[in-house]
């Protein structure tokens, strides 16, 4: 049986409420019906400014950053942009961003009736 690893510090323990907090800022992200239109007014910046994955990637990440305190975790796309990873001291935890948020970032926004529409029933078109 092996043994899980334990907190050494106050920044391990830490991790929960960071990953909670980008969770939530990712989950809004997700469920917006203009995530260009999100991006913006929380970044106060233009989606032009963000002309590759690596850019683009970078962009959720500032937003899903946004409010949290991160502790002394790091937050970093992960290699592959599908999410974002957070470590400290050797350790590494990722947060993914979802297929919508993946779809972002790797081509850009989608326009808004291209299939990410809310529709109350809770099924997307």
């Amino acid at each position: 049986m092996m043994s899980a690893p334990r907190p050494h510090s106050a920044t391990d323990l830490a991790l929960a409420p960071v990953l909670i907090s980008i969770e939530r800022n990712l989950a809004r992200l997700r469920e917006t019906t203009d995530l260009e239109f999100e991006l913006a007014l929380e970044l106060n910046d233009d989606g032009n400014w963000y002309p590759t994955a690596e850019a683009r990637a970078h962009r959720v990440q500032e937003c899903a950053m946004r409010d949290v305190d991160a502790r002394g975790w790091s937050v970093r796309p992960t290699p592959d942009l599908h999410g974002l990873a957070v470590s400290h001291s050797g350790y590494t935890v990722s947060v993914m961003f979802g297929k919508r948020l993946t779809d972002y970032v790797q081509y850009g926004n989608a326009p808004r009736n291209a299939g990410y529409c809310y529709s109350p029933s809770g099924m997307d078109s």
